[in-house]
């Protein structure tokens, strides 16, 4: 519990940096928010329009001192999201961004729960380098590349392409 309070003590002190709340506005929103788990509060800033996304981003750089990544709009690698079972990435509010090297981003709503970050570790023979995401937008990506309609058309896509690969390589013989 007592780190719930911390995050939402960080949230508001981004705030007030950002000039978004005063002090006493965030001193009532610490009060309000008390106990709350955090990607609730990320949900209800947004839904209550007290803050905008791009804000809210800026705000989680803050409290975390880590890059942040708004992943609205991003095409991610559909074969990298696949490394990991929708289950774990939705229950963790992750998903892969990118392999560069043997180092692999992804993006998460809690870069501090450490547990976490090391089941990943698990899947993966990488490294990795962690950004902070709204955690609605991630779920949502997930939900979005994880979709039976995507999944089946990019394993259809896959064999159609094996398909037409075979037919061009085949040396048809007519014997009269």
């Amino acid at each position: 519990m007592a780190q719930k309070n911390l995050f939402v003590s960080r949230l508001a002190e981004a705030f007030v940096k950002l000039k978004v709340m005063s002090d006493v506005e965030a001193e009532s929103f610490v009060k309000e928010f008390e106990g709350r788990a955090k990607g609730r509060i990320d949900e209800f800033l947004l839904d209550e329009g007290i803050v905008d996304r791009v804000t809210l981003i800026k705000a989680l750089q803050n409290v975390y001192g880590i890059p942040a990544y708004d992943v609205r709009g991003h095409f991610f690698n559909h074969q990298l999201v696949l490394l990991f079972p929708k289950d774990f990435l939705m229950n963790n509010s992750l998903i892969p961004l990118d392999v560069d090297d043997d180092i692999l981003t992804i993006v998460v709503s809690n870069p501090e729960d450490d547990e976490m970050l090391e089941i990943v570790g698990n899947y993966v023979p990488y490294s990795i380098n962690v950004i902070v995401g709204v955690y609605r937008d991630i779920i949502d990506a997930i939900e979005e590349y994880y979709d039976e309609d995507v999944v089946t058309a990019d394993i259809n896509e896959q064999e159609t392409d094996i398909i037409e690969d075979d037919n061009e390589d085949a040396d048809i013989v007519e014997l009269e």
